[in-house]
C-alpha cells in the first residue's frame, strides 16, 4: 500500500479504539466479537488487519493457532503492549508472506474498506486450505439516509481528522458478488446493527469456504 496511507494509520493508532467507536457507536464492536465467541474450531487462523488488536482475543480462543497482521507498526506496538505472548507481524493484507494454502481460517474485521477489495480477498482465498473459512466483518453505509450518511462522514473526518481516499464501502451483495467471483462459496451473511440509532453505521458478517 502507499507509503501515505501506512503513515495516515501511523498517526491514528493511539487514537483508533476511540475513533471507531465514536464513528460506528460502540456497541457494534462488542456485537462483533459476540458472533466471533459463537464461532467454533477455526483451526489455524490467520488475522488480517488487526490492528490494536481487538479482536484477536477472542480469536485466539476459537482457534488452535493465530497470527494477527497489520500493515500499521504503531497500531501492532499498541496490540503487543496490551496482549503479551500473541503472534504479530507487519503485514499488507493484499501481499501476504504466506505460502499457498496454510491457513484454515482467514479474518477481516473492518478492514477490507481500506483495501482493494478484490485484491484483498483474492489474497485471502491464496493463502487459504481448500475448504478453508473466511470470515468478513465489514461496514456497510448504503442503507443510510442522506442525513444519515452526511452525519457519517462528519464523525469520521472529526475522529479521522482526514478520510483516507483508498475507503471502498461495499454493501452486502458486491462483496457476496465479489467472493463467488473468485472462488468463494458464501455460506451465511447477517447484519449487525446497533438499534439505539438508525444514523450507525450496519456491519455486513460473511462467512465464506474457498472452492478448490
Amino acid at each position: 500500500m502507499a507509503e501515505e496511507f501506512i503513515k495516515f494509520w501511523a498517526e491514528l493508532a493511539n487514537r483508533y479504539d476511540s475513533a471507531i467507536d465514536n464513528i460506528m457507536g460502540d456497541k457494534i464492536r462488542p456485537k462483533i466479537r459476540e458472533k466471533l465467541n459463537k464461532e467454533d474450531n477455526l483451526k489455524n487462523l490467520i488475522e488480517l488487519g488487526c490492528g490494536t488488536g481487538y479482536f484477536t482475543k477472542t480469536l485466539a480462543k476459537k482457534s488452535e493457532s493465530i497470527i494477527s497482521t497489520d500493515i500499521s507498526e504503531e497500531m501492532l506496538s499498541i496490540a503487543r503492549e496490551k496482549l503479551k505472548g500473541f503472534e504479530f507481524q507487519v503485514m499488507d493484507c493484499q501481499d501476504c508472506k504466506f505460502d499457498n494454502g496454510i491457513f484454515d481460517t482467514v479474518f477481516m474485521g473492518l478492514v477490507l474498506l481500506f483495501t482493494e477489495p478484490e485484491k484483498a480477498l483474492k489474497e485471502s482465498y491464496r493463502i487459504l486450505k481448500p475448504g478453508g473459512l473466511l470470515i468478513i466483518a465489514d461496514p456497510d453505509i448504503s442503507f443510510l439516509s442522506s442525513y444519515g450518511n452526511l452525519k457519517f462522514r462528519f464523525k469520521a473526518l472529526v475522529n479521522y481528522r482526514r478520510i483516507p481516499n483508498t475507503g471502498h464501502f461495499l454493501n452486502q451483495g458486491k462483496i457476496v458478488n465479489m467472493l463467488d467471483k473468485i472462488g468463494f462459496e458464501v455460506i451465511s451473511k447477517e447484519i449487525i446493527r446497533d438499534d439505539s440509532d438508525p444514523n450507525y453505521v450496519t456491519v455486513n458478517y460473511i462467512k465464506a469456504t474457498a472452492r478448490k
